[in-house]
């Protein structure tokens, strides 16, 4: 690879992408950094570049998205996960890339812990955690499981030779983030997970639940997550490492939560807040979910533990956990209840992808 390192950023003003791009801007090596941001429309990239935080900008659709990740050398994903059709115009730019240099494109592409999740409807914690360490497991997965339909075609891209391919699969990630992005405010800060759950509570009229709510997802703070995105990246392009890459999963975890009790808090500041006339939380009809199936996800287990993400020399360096993620819950809440709908709505309409 030359000197300059071309990055393509897809989701660069996004909840998890906003910390990732302030420590590639901060990197000791960031002046050998060529950053791109694709954004969702051309007003969105003239407001990358006019923010002057160091960003390029470029936009269109997925034909223009091919052509830009044929143009880079490194493209990072935290826009979308589980959307074939996006995924499929990333792997025809690796392809072009790799025909016209013959190196294979790098890329670090976010999933999510939802594809171990199970169908408890929230009537049980589980005490089973898959560990992204259990090769044999991960990939039997069925491609009906969230995340699949995307991840399967990567690890096989990264099979083929013509993409090296990181996959990182947060669990239920919290934290207000921060960087120049926010302070720009191109980013919203708001997770994204509580972003999804309060704005459709808000379009309902009650926040709703599947089942009693005693189901466990594991949890991780934005800026520890955004770490190790940066330590897959020193790795695999600075340093070039040879780590496990295709169908391997990079799981983070610090701390594990019950959905009774955090979903509850929401409720509360919602209504506190003025978004809500109550604080009562009721269950969500089968019609309901079908028209926000992403609400059913709130319902299952899904509970990790990350041997291999450790075993690059990550690990969450905040020490904060599930208590830190009730506590702030609040000021995250009163946030986004003066923000516009459309505001960071990164998972669009938050139905699932065809």
């Amino acid at each position: 690879m030359s000197n300059t390192v071309k990055i393509l950023f897809i989701g660069a003003t996004g909840y998890i992408g906003g910390p990732i791009v302030d420590r590639l801007l901060s990197h000791p090596q960031g002046s050998r950094f060529e950053i791109t941001a694709f954004a969702r429309s051309d007003e969105k990239a003239k407001k990358i570049e006019a923010a002057g935080v160091g960003l390029k900008a470029t936009s269109g659709d997925l034909s223009a998205l091919t052509e830009a990740v044929a143009k880079s050398d490194v493209v990072i994903n935290t826009a979308t996960s589980g959307n074939a059709i996006f995924t499929q115009a990333v792997l025809d730019g690796a392809k072009k890339h790799f025909a016209d240099v013959k190196v294979p494109l790098v890329f670090i592409h976010t999933s999510g812990s939802g594809l171990v999740g199970d169908m408890a409807m929230g009537e049980y914690a589980s005490d089973k955690v898959y560990d992204d360490s259990d090769s044999t497991w991960l990939d039997s997965i069925p491609l009906q499981h969230f995340h699949r339909n995307a991840d399967v075609p990567i690890a096989a891209a990264h099979n083929e030779g013509y993409l090296k391919a990181y996959v990182v699969a947060p669990p239920l990630i919290w934290g207000m983030a921060t960087g120049k992005l926010a302070d720009a405010g191109l980013q919203n800060p708001v997770q994204s997970g509580l972003l999804v759950l309060g704005r459709l509570s808000i379009q309902r009229g009650q926040v709703g639940c599947v089942g009693p709510m005693k189901n466990v997802w594991s949890t991780i703070e934005v800026h520890d997550l955004a770490d190790l995105y940066i330590t897959l990246f020193n790795q695999v392009v600075l340093e070039g490492k040879n780590v496990a890459g295709g169908s391997a999963y990079y799981f983070t975890a610090n701390g594990d939560v019950v959905t009774g009790d955090w979903m509850p808090i929401v409720a509360q500041a919602l209504h506190k807040f003025g978004a809500l006339k109550t604080a009562e939380i009721t269950p969500l009809s089968m019609d309901e979910l079908q028209k926000w199936p992403v609400l059913g996800a709130f319902s299952m287990n899904s509970r990790v533990s990350d041997s291999r993400s450790r075993s690059l020399g990550w690990k969450p360096r905040s020490n904060k956990t599930d208590k830190e993620f009730l506590q702030g819950i609040d000021e995250s809440v009163k946030l986004m209840v003066t923000q516009s709908d459309d505001f960071g709505a990164s998972w669009g309409s938050f139905k699932l992808p065809e």
